[in-house]
């Protein structure tokens, strides 16, 4: 897809939709419990490069930008509300974007920093002179994603039976089935309501509330 305007765009239509509010900031609560569930589930799974620690502590936050950043920027490349998004996808956005050749740079028209109660540690992760911090916290957020996509594709909050209505009504309306975020929720602490296209695509999952777009 181009991405002269997409992200601004979509940043500006989210605003008019949700009070105002750039949608990184709605992707900030999802992206700090990410980190509190790998935190106390799994004790951060090791990185992909040389067994390491994800992050020290010093970096927690660059982490959690890393996160939001993901889960905002796949909300532009798939045009779809933050419980859609396929876990499978997320995983991998921000790294296309971090390392891809064909990505504008951050800051740039192509890819703006939000605006919000959060852009100071958006600027000090993407805008820091060195291009390897930011994309050793795509590396890092690419692996909890993975982490969190294989506990939730073992269907934590979904009894047997509705994993099969679910499925069937999922392949029935979109012919395609995939592990959705909005399915993460519970896991993460999220407990307001969640916002999906359609709300039976998600049901039964329990602790999960959703909402159909705004």
């Amino acid at each position: 897809m181009p991405y002269d305007t997409a992200v601004q765009d979509h940043a500006e239509q989210y605003a008019a939709a949700h009070q105002g509010r750039h949608p990184y900031t709605d992707c900030w609560p999802w992206a700090q419990g990410i980190l509190a569930w790998a935190d106390q589930n799994t004790g951060r799974p090791k990185s992909t490069l040389g067994n390491r620690p994800l992050v020290s502590e010093g970096e927690a936050g660059h982490l959690v930008a890393a996160l939001a950043e993901a889960l905002r920027l796949s909300m532009v490349s798939y045009q779809c509300p933050i419980g859609d998004l396929d876990l499978d996808y997320v995983r991998k956005e921000l790294w296309y974007w971090t390392h891809g050749q064909d990505y504008p740079a951050p800051g740039t028209a192509g890819w703006p920093a939000p605006t919000g109660p959060y852009t100071g540690v958006w600027h000090a992760l993407f805008l820091a002179p060195d291009a390897g911090l930011r994309q050793r916290a795509s590396l890092d957020a690419g692996d909890l994603l993975r982490a969190l996509l294989h506990h939730t594709a073992a269907r934590p909050h979904l009894p047997e039976e509705a994993v099969l209505r679910l499925t069937a009504y999922r392949l029935e309306t979109t012919d395609k089935t995939y592990v959705a975020l909005a399915e993460a929720a519970p896991s993460l602490g999220i407990t307001g309501p969640v916002e999906v296209r359609d709300p039976l695509f998600h049901r039964g999952v329990e602790g999960l509330t959703t909402i159909r777009q705004r």
